[in-house]
């Protein structure tokens, strides 16, 4: 047997694996800050990192091959894992023995330590590092985003029971993980019985750690699941990014692009991440994440010559838990594809079988998961411009309050015929294409002709399309057409990345371009923020005065904008102006950002998450967490915590109620009902939001109600037999709970002004 060779075999590995300690060092140190036992990090860190990246490592490797570097590869591998555990999840929660799924991985390792062909996918044959200026620009970007997260996004959002108000949408996503760890496909835990219709993958692979550490679910979700992933997240953009430009600089440009709008989040404290990414939906996270991956892939299989097939595996595996995970991930695929598709046909007078492959594969998986985990699509529409009607300043531009959802097929305030309220809405659209300047600075592609007339540039064209337009054509009640818009950020910076390696090539002395464009790209973003430091006014007077006020951060774009052209000139270097032009577009996100950090509530923003209409009372939640640990999971709960805030029951209610299917983990008989498909098909109903809809169970309701409030032997009979309902979570804060329970259950738990019964009988 030959020797075995050292992992780290020269100062140069040492040199660029050190460097990731330290976003790893910030991630502890502020998951510590925020409460995180010691234990459950390096628990969690292990799991990851033996569970889902390195067997997702060696698949990559056996199944295509190495990228000939490590971050690479372990970006790529993670996303593999991650499919590769998704698949263990379902098999094993199928049959029941979801808490040995960590045999999954480990008979996978077993086999590539076993097995004398498997066994070289271990190490990187020959090896292709990257430079370590790399390293450092993505563990700047890592640090940066991980710090946001960790001293940001973490502190403002506390985890059950920690704080007094939560963040409806993270208890609704907690709801999911609980399901998902005792069923598939899942129910409805607002509705027992029910099936689950959501893309739910996301929370399918926070239940497969919860399976594998024993972790609560509320620490993973709230805690550790997040920071891990924008890690690789940034690692696979900057796969993306280089595998079309074939530069590898343009990574770190991707990385730092996508990193320093966070920057914000160390000034002043966000409800959420900026975006593309995020905490309090980690569906886009976890989507875009797998359809970029999958992007990388399919590059290489269409554009690159890859002739493996084992990679259509991955390509089509990957876009599917994308897809699963947010419907936004497989149209804009299958727009990349079937753009440059159509390019090849006009150009050829062909098709090549590779692409009718990946359009057809593609297509299939959108059916696919759209009838199964695409959930949540009900009540949206079509509306031209329907998201300028969620921007800052339109009502005060428009005077329009038409909600999501509602308000015909163009936008109200351009549809008025009123020509302040057109004027003041395109102002807002004009604000909105600057905020969304890194999803479009991509089109720039269109503006070389050597990019043309390569399908590659129609690949990515074609995604940042299809993204678009679903941004600008779809009108969702809850403005989740944003997600398009979000999920497209990588193929822009990838398009982004090639334009400005192009540009480069024509610069002789390239050290020296580089530290001109950095150092005129700071000083525009500093020219920017000077701008919009002094445009922040809140909208006063009348419409015209509103307008202008709204206007005004627009003007000191543009300004900086045509100063910007003018220099692009005069500069002495062929290409170095584009390289300025696309440093500074990129920065205007970080800049905004970081300038409305800065100034939001006149620098008074709370610490924490607080709302009345999301408080959740400390008896409430520590009644929950009793019940959570009090009862088998498969228990249905009957519960009168379906509506927010707390308070007496009457019609209209906020039902975005998740103390027992969140907290607990508990499946309930009724509670919240808003994001129900039912409820959101309903939007506008009686001039009502989807969220104040009546319940599409009304007989539910009913029969909690009488159980809790006016209980007779048969009404609580009727519960137990029919509904199967084991135990009553009975809430003082939302209504006159009967004493009579006490004579009809037996109460097993009590707490401030909760009551939480058994039925026995």
């Amino acid at each position: 047997m030959p020797p075995i060779r050292p992992l780290v075999r020269s100062p140069v590995a040492v040199a660029r694996l050190w460097p990731w300690s330290v976003p790893l060092v910030v991630a502890v140190v502020g998951l510590l800050t925020v409460n995180v036992p010691f234990g459950s990090i390096a628990l969690y860190t292990l799991y990851f990192a033996g569970c889902v990246v390195l067997p997702g490592v060696l698949l990559l490797r056996a199944l295509w091959r190495t990228t000939g570097n490590w971050p690479e590869d372990v970006g790529l591998g993670a996303v593999v894992g991650i499919t590769h555990q998704m698949a263990g999840w379902a098999l094993f929660t199928l049959v029941g023995a979801q808490s040995w799924l960590v045999l999954w991985p480990l008979l996978l390792l077993a086999a590539f330590a076993a097995v004398p062909r498997l066994r070289g996918h271990w190490r990187i044959g020959e090896p292709k590092p990257l430079p370590i200026l790399w390293t450092w620009g993505l563990v700047a970007a890592a640090t940066i985003t991980v710090a946001g997260a960790a001293f940001g996004v973490y502190a403002y959002h506390p985890m059950p029971p920690d704080g007094t108000a939560y963040y409806p949408d993270l208890l609704y996503h907690l709801s999911m993980v609980n399901e998902l760890t005792r069923s598939v496909p899942p129910e409805l835990t607002q509705a027992a019985g029910q099936s689950l219709d959501y893309h739910w993958f996301a929370n399918a692979d926070m239940a497969a750690a919860v399976d594998i550490t024993k972790l609560s679910p509320i620490v993973v979700l709230y805690r550790l699941w997040l920071i891990p992933l924008v890690v690789i997240t940034l690692l696979v953009c900057a796969t993306l990014a280089r595998t079309v430009s074939r530069a590898w600089w343009t990574g770190v440009l991707a990385a730092a692009a996508l990193a320093g709008p966070q920057l914000g989040l160390l000034v002043d404290t966000k409800v959420d991440l900026s975006p593309p990414l995020s905490l309090v939906s980690p569906s886009q996270t976890f989507g875009m994440l797998a359809g970029t991956a999958a992007a990388v892939f399919l590059v290489e299989l269409l554009f690159r010559g890859a002739r493996s097939k084992t990679l259509w595996v991955l390509a089509i595996a990957t876009a599917l838990v994308g897809g699963g995970s947010k419907p936004t991930i497989l149209p804009i695929l299958v727009g990349a594809v079937g753009l440059s598709a159509l390019y090849l046909f006009a150009r050829d007078r062909r098709l090549p079988a590779r692409f009718i492959a990946a359009g057809a594969l593609l297509l299939a998986s959108g059916v696919g998961t759209m009838v199964s985990v695409a959930g949540s699509t009900s009540g949206s529409g079509l509306q031209l411009l329907a998201v300028v009607k969620l921007q800052a300043g339109y009502r005060a531009a428009t005077r329009d309050a038409t909600p999501g959802g509602m308000g015909g097929l163009i936008l109200p305030a351009l549809s008025s015929g009123r020509l302040l309220s057109i004027v003041g809405a395109l102002v807002v659209f004009g604000l909105l294409l600057v905020g969304q300047a890194t999803a479009l600075v991509g089109y720039g592609v269109l503006g070389r002709r050597q990019l043309r007339r390569d399908p590659l540039g129609w690949f990515l064209l074609g995604g940042l399309i299809a993204g678009w337009a679903g941004y600008l054509l779809v009108d969702h009640p809850s403005a989740s057409e944003s997600y398009f818009v979000r999920s497209v950020v990588p193929f822009s910076l990838a398009a982004v990345g090639w334009m400005a390696a192009g540009w480069m090539r024509q610069v002789d002395d390239r050290r020296r371009a580089a530290v001109t464009v950095a150092v005129l790209g700071v000083g525009l973003a500093v020219v920017y923020s000077g701008a919009l430091l002094g445009t922040r006014i809140r909208p006063r007077g009348d419409q015209l005065d509103r307008i202008v006020l709204v206007a005004l951060p627009l003007f000191a774009v543009l300004t900086v904008t045509v100063v910007l052209v003018l220099l692009w000139r005069r500069l002495p270097w062929s290409g170095l102006g584009g390289l300025v032009a696309v440093v500074t577009v990129l920065a205007v996100p970080t800049v905004s950002t970081f300038v409305l950090s800065l100034q939001v509530n006149g620098g008074k923003q709370a610490q924490t998450f607080s709302s009345p209409q999301w408080r959740v009372h400390p008896d409430e939640a520590a009644a929950a967490l009793w019940l959570a640990k009090n009862s088998d999971p498969d228990d249905i709960v009957a519960a009168n915590t379906y509506c927010r805030p707390a308070g007496p029951q009457r019609p209209g209610c906020d039902a975005r109620g998740y103390i027992v299917s969140g907290i607990a983990g508990r499946r309930t008989l009724i509670e919240g009902w808003a994001y129900t498909q039912q409820a959101m098909a309903r939007q506008g109903v009686g001039g009502k939001r989807y969220t104040q809809q009546p319940s599409p169970w009304p007989d539910r309701v009913a029969i909690t109600n009488q159980a809790l409030y006016e209980p007779t032997p048969l009404v609580l009979q009727r519960l137990r037999n029919q509904y199967g309902v084991r135990l009553l979570y009975g809430d003082l804060h939302d209504g006159p709970v009967s004493p009579e329970l006490d004579r009809l259950a037996v109460r097993r738990h009590s707490v401030g002004m909760i009551r939480i019964y058994e039925l026995t009988r």
